[in-house]
C-alpha cells in the first residue's frame, strides 16, 4: 500500500550555518506557494517536520480524495477537492487552471494572464483542450 504524502512538493537550501530554507510548491500547478524562514535543526526529516507543520501546511488546501497538497486556485471549495478530482466547470473554464485569474468574457484558447493552454475538465488529466 502506498504511503500518504506528508508534505506538498518541495525543494531545501541549506546555508554553511546548518540552517534550512523550505520551498513548497502546489502538487498541480508546481506554483511556488511558500518559502519558510531558515530552520535550524538536526535532521533535514526534523527540519521539514517543523517547517510544514509551522508554516507550510498552512498555505495549503489537501485534497481527501487524492491526496494532493494544492494552492487555494487549484482547489474546488464547492466540492473539497482538488480541481483534478472536482473540476470547476464542465463546458468552458471560468478560471486559468495554471494561474487561477478568473476569466470573463469571450472564452480565449489560452489565459490572457500566463499564457497556459486553457483546459476543460480540470488539468491536463481534464477531458481536453477548449478548441
Amino acid at each position: 500500500m502506498e504511503q500518504a504524502k506528508k508534505t506538498a512538493a518541495y525543494r531545501v537550501v541549506a546555508d554553511s550555518g546548518g540552517s534550512r530554507v523550505f520551498r513548497f510548491y502546489c502538487d498541480i500547478s508546481g506554483e511556488l506557494c511558500c518559502v519558510t524562514r531558515p530552520i535550524q535543526a538536526d535532521t533535514e526529516e526534523a527540519a521539514l517536520e517543523i517547517a510544514w507543520a509551522t508554516e507550510g501546511k498552512w498555505e495549503f488546501n489537501h485534497c481527501p480524495q487524492c491526496g494532493k497538497y494544492v494552492s487555494s486556485a487549484m482547489f474546488n471549495v464547492n466540492a473539497g477537492l482538488c480541481l483534478d478530482c472536482a473540476p470547476w466547470e464542465a463546458e468552458f473554464p471560468a478560471f486559468c487552471h495554471q494561474c487561477g485569474v478568473r476569466l470573463q468574457g469571450a472564452t480565449p484558447r489560452c489565459c490572457p494572464i500566463c499564457g497556459a493552454r486553457l483546459l476543460v475538465g480540470g488539468t491536463a488529466g481534464g477531458k481536453g483542450a477548449v478548441e
